[in-house]
């Protein structure tokens, strides 16, 4: 085959054009500090960013829910803490006024502070974190109990309000209130027997103030269980957000690895690109001598 200067010519500025593109391609790279800047670039590469940036997305999301659950449950540890201290004092009440040395009129001071915190255990009862009733299963818009809930009858909803913190994972995050306060109507409820002392202090009832020192023991006993079972689910919360902080930052240097220029290369493949570059137009201009008729012009 003959080869023309016309075919010399279109070879070498094919070349010329491919080295000048590897140029750009590095000079892009050191610009945007991404290697990947269109398909092309990578199409494997691009299929794999777009995986990583998807669990990176999904991680981040678990995260926020696990946190959000979290704080729910550390609300409701608060709660307890605050119940299992009213219904101590409320035993110590309960012992002071059952002596039958003491005096009536004590017994009217003891029932009045009494009333006092059976109306805050009422408030507690009806504890909301972030607008929500804690204590109403899935009927978190609701209000759970009445202003006098020993002398009122009421229905709680046993739904469970869930976190997801996985693929697949979900944790339920609240108490229902019957396992705390007790279930309407039962006179060893909390709620029932804190009644059942205010109203034996105002009468004077001594059998009636001893008998619920056993049953306020009891809802002292059962609030440290519910509160356990709350911890436990605290202490699952708080592995799950270990391990999502530790995928986190595994598939976010993935996607660096993937997407990210790395600047000591690019770097390097610039400056040869660009020898290769500036020798590819010296050879063409060694090669492309002028000719007769550009001397006769």
């Amino acid at each position: 085959m003959r080869i023309t200067q016309s075919m010399m010519s279109t070879s070498m500025m094919h070349n010329l054009q491919n080295n000048y593109r590897r140029m750009d391609k590095y000079q892009e790279q050191l610009m945007t500090n991404r290697q990947l800047n269109r398909p092309s670039d990578n199409p494997i590469g691009v299929a794999d960013a777009l995986n990583y940036r998807q669990e990176v997305s999904f991680t981040t999301q678990f995260t926020g829910n696990v946190d959000d659950a979290y704080s729910w449950m550390e609300f409701t540890d608060s709660v307890l803490t605050e119940t299992s201290s009213i219904v101590q004092r409320l035993s110590e009440l309960a012992v002071q006024g059952g002596t039958d040395t003491v005096p009536e009129d004590a017994r009217e001071n003891i029932a009045q502070e009494v009333g006092q915190l059976y109306n805050q255990l009422v408030s507690l009862g009806n504890s909301q974190f972030k607008g929500k009733y804690i204590f109403n299963g899935e009927r978190v818009n609701e209000k759970p109990y009445p202003a006098d809930p020993a002398n009122t009858d009421y229905q709680l909803d046993d739904g469970e309000v869930e976190y997801q913190i996985g693929a697949g994972i979900y944790v339920p995050v609240n108490l229902i209130g019957d396992k705390v306060f007790g279930v309407s109507g039962d006179p060893n409820g909390l709620y029932a027997v804190v009644d059942s002392l205010k109203n034996a202090l105002e009468s004077d009832d001594t059998a009636g103030i001893q008998a619920t020192i056993g049953q306020l023991q009891n809802s002292l006993q059962n609030i440290t269980t519910v509160q356990a079972e709350a911890g436990g689910k605290q202490n699952r919360l708080d592995f799950t957000m270990s391990r999502l902080e530790d995928l986190q930052i595994n598939y976010t240097d993935l996607q660096s690895k993937v997407e990210d220029t790395d600047m000591a290369k690019a770097i390097s493949e610039l400056k040869t690109s660009e020898s290769i570059y500036q020798s590819s137009l010296d050879t063409i201009a060694r090669i492309i001598r002028p000719t007769l008729l550009d001397f006769l012009k």
